[in-house]
């Protein structure tokens, strides 16, 4: 009678236990999934702070007229035959600066090849004009040209063309040499 009723509560016990587990199973699957989602919420945190970081790491640096312009990366795309130049312009004055008007760059390869600008973003609209440039802000800027060639490992020169914030007919050239293209 007493090994009966040891084997009963035994049973029962092991019995509890499947349907403890099985009752727990879903909570768990549904922990594992919330866990998934901030992991890869936090994943896309991180390459947004990685790739930040590396917009403020500037190539190659120029002053010019109160404004610091930083390019940031070149990047050629043989599918579309185009090079994309991100830069960062900062205004290095105390005041606030009016305007920063960009709509002109021209780069020059290795082998002599010319290209002019296809597009340029300097604003939130996706404009050649950004207005009431705080102090010390940078702010990021793309220019696209479109080429024939795919294969030029540098821009021997680049050209933006600036213009002054004084007037509006004089232009200035912030000039950058010997730049590294990315081609994907």
């Amino acid at each position: 009678m007493k090994v009966k009723f040891i084997t009963f509560i035994l049973f029962y016990t092991i019995l509890n236990s499947f349907s403890f587990a099985q009752q727990k199973c879903p909570d768990l699957e549904n922990e594992l999934k919330f866990q998934k989602a901030k992991n890869e919420e936090l994943s896309k945190e991180n390459r947004y702070y990685k790739e930040t970081l590396g917009l403020l790491k500037p190539i190659q640096s120029v002053k010019i007229e109160g404004l610091q312009l930083d390019i940031t990366s070149i990047v050629g795309s043989k599918a579309d035959k185009t090079v994309t130049v991100t830069f960062m312009y900062k205004n290095i004055e105390a005041e606030t600066r009016s305007f920063f008007q960009c709509e002109q760059a021209y780069f020059i390869d290795s082998q002599g090849n010319q290209a002019q600008t296809y597009e340029v973003f300097v604003s939130f609209n996706n404009g050649i004009r950004a207005e009431n440039i705080e102090p010390n802000i940078p702010t990021k800027a793309t220019i696209t040209f479109k080429t024939t060639e795919t294969t030029f490992p540098i821009i021997r020169q680049l050209k933006i063309i600036v213009y002054s914030k004084v007037l509006m007919t004089k232009n200035n050239e912030a000039i950058f040499e010997n730049l590294d293209v990315v081609w994907k």
